[in-house]
């Protein structure tokens, strides 16, 4: 299931929250021109080169989404008076800085006139840390340098799960002293930190102010008990047969059925007596494949007494509400080294129909390279076709290695650690695959419904976007896939998955994935580029609590589940 425990910024709540207002209200998020006697940098949205607005323009400005030419550019400046929706949070926050940190706090103090000076040259950074979390609409870096001359300058953008991404780059931009450059953050976002980043100045980095434009924000979802008494939860999830039960996978070897907002008695399957429980051992899955209600058939993962992973197919009885534990089909054995990195986790494709299993690596043995052996099935993500009446499954001809000697034909994906609570966008096709690391970083990888499988994810030879050192393979990202977020292992204990929102209740969260970290109770939710006009990928932190979550899941209608594997509590995700 998880390791052994023994967060790109946060646009969503943004759009969930403030945003939607401002918008509605028919007012601009941020019209940012330039300051009395202080010029602005702006951009031509089509070459992004530096421009500046004439003297009567009002078009908002930003910093390219990609990167200006290497070529030194000379900004024109303007004085009209900056405007915005919010008020400059920064005097509320606290400075850091690379060098000189005791004087970061007079770049934040209000006061253009006062500076902080690191009084050494690029690359140097400074850090402004605000007191809460703010909707963010727009940043003004206000330059100190002499000379002046084209910088490169870097903004990162944290969303108070104690992780940072870039989100604008800009290169050889003409600066000189007094002037303001004005960076619009669009569509506002939820923040709590901005750390610019100076990688180039013709003299030694230095601001006199950073002005953040925000207002407060808090989340206007929450968790809400909807049944409790469930012991050791790892899973919530539902049949697809239009009846609103709810489903709920206890690891100790029975599945529940929530109806009317209470639990039945009696269990929907009870296979305790063939269960090794637990620890990252024991009943962790159940699928229900397409057109269920007429098939009358489910699937299971759990861990035998041997410990090894079981796929099985059961069957319900008469009893709609009812399986038979005797009408038990073992579908695939797959043999475990270690009781640790089982995974557990398995869905149907909802294009292709078929079975996605995500497997570990075993464990965390020296040397185990099994995520990247061709000939094991440890570290793998497994697509096979269970449906098509071939016992016990058949491999579909289209799986990349089904033509490649010494790999095994099951194989999709390579290059997993353990992956916990992967999940389809039903409306896209789209795979995200949160995947628990070692002690460095926890990530999320992303596979596109138009993929063809084969993807490498790189594990144990990366751990994110780091090198892991592994004692027999050198580091290399090429042919690897990137995680497309990440966040610091110390900022909790292992990633679980996971759902994607495609409820009516939210429309701003639509299409967004959510994750969670097991330890921390925080669940985040992601959004790939272009979704809501972003060029990047955005993580926002959705909910912070303090109840160890095992699982994401949702029923029909796209409600979003979690379940507290420690108080056996499911929670739906509600407003505030």
């Amino acid at each position: 299931m998880m390791r052994d425990v023994g967060v790109l910024t946060a646009g969503l709540l943004a759009l969930l929250a403030v945003a939607a207002c401002a918008s509605e209200s028919g007012q601009p998020i941020a019209t940012a021109t330039a300051a009395p006697s202080q010029p602005v940098a702006t951009l031509n949205p089509d070459t992004n080169t530096p421009t500046a607005p004439s003297k009567s323009s009002t078009a908002p400005s930003a910093l390219p989404t990609s990167t200006a030419t290497n070529t030194p550019t000379r900004v024109s400046t303007s004085a009209e008076p900056s405007a915005s929706l919010q008020e400059n949070v920064a005097l509320l926050g606290y400075g850091r800085a690379s060098a000189k940190g005791e004087f970061a706090h007079l770049a934040i103090d209000g006061d253009p006139d006062s500076a902080w000076n690191s009084q050494r040259v690029s690359p140097q950074w400074l850090s402004i840390v605000l007191d809460n979390l703010y909707l963010v609409d727009k940043i003004e870096l206000v330059i100190t340098q002499a000379p002046a001359g084209p910088t490169t300058h870097e903004v990162w953008l944290g969303n108070g799960s104690g992780a940072r991404t870039p989100y604008k780059r800009f290169i050889n931009v003409h600066t000189e002293d007094g002037q303001t450059v004005a960076v619009a953050i669009e569509p506002p976002r939820i923040i709590n930190e901005v750390l610019i980043r100076t990688v180039h100045s013709p003299s030694w980095v230095a601001w006199r102010e950073v002005r953040v434009f925000g207002s407060s924000s808090a989340s206007p979802l929450k968790l809400n008990e909807i049944v409790a008494g469930l012991e050791r939860p790892v899973q919530v999830t539902h049949a697809g047969d239009s009846s609103g039960r709810l489903f709920v996978v206890e690891q100790k070897g029975r599945i529940r059925i929530i109806k009317d907002g209470a639990i039945d008695d009696a269990p929907f399957l009870d296979i305790s007596d063939r269960v090794r429980c637990c620890g990252e051992q024991g009943l962790l899955n159940v699928a229900f494949p397409p057109a269920y209600a007429a098939k009358r058939h489910f699937y299971v993962n759990y861990t035998n007494t041997d410990g090894d992973t079981i796929i099985s197919r059961y069957t319900t009885t008469a009893d709609p509400d009812r399986a038979d534990p005797d009408s038990e089909e073992v579908v695939l054995t797959i043999d475990q080294p270690f009781v640790t990195h089982n995974g557990g986790h398995m869905a149907f494709g909802p294009q292709d129909g078929y079975l996605y299993i995500g497997n570990g690596d075993g464990d965390g043995r020296i040397g185990n390279i099994d995520g990247q052996d061709p000939g094991a099935l440890l570290g793998k993500m497994l697509r096979i076709d269970v449906e098509s009446g071939v016992k016990p499954y058949s491999i579909p001809a289209s799986n990349p290695y089904t033509q490649t000697v010494g790999y095994r034909g099951e194989i999709w994906a390579l290059g997993l650690r353990n992956p916990w609570g992967f999940a389809f966008d039903k409306q896209t096709g789209d795979l995200y695959i949160p995947d628990a690391g070692s002690t460095k970083r926890e990530e999320v990888n992303y596979q596109p419904a138009s993929s063809a499988g084969g993807e490498n994810y790189g594990w144990p030879i990366m751990e994110g976007r780091i090198c892991f050192e592994h004692l027999l393979l050198p580091c290399s990202a090429d042919g690897l896939v990137q995680p497309v977020a990440e966040y610091d292992s110390a900022l909790g204990c292992v990633i679980v998955g996971g759902a994607v929102y495609r409820g009516t209740r939210y429309p701003r969260m639509q299409g967004a994935f959510l994750y969670a970290d097991f330890c921390r109770g925080r669940i985040w939710g992601l959004k790939r580029p272009g979704q809501d006009g972003q060029d990047e990928w955005e993580s926002a932190l959705l909910i912070s609590s303090s109840v160890p979550l095992s699982s994401i899941g949702q029923d029909e209608e796209g409600n979003m589940y979690v379940t507290g594997y420690q108080d056996g509590v499911v929670y739906m995700l509600t407003e505030r």
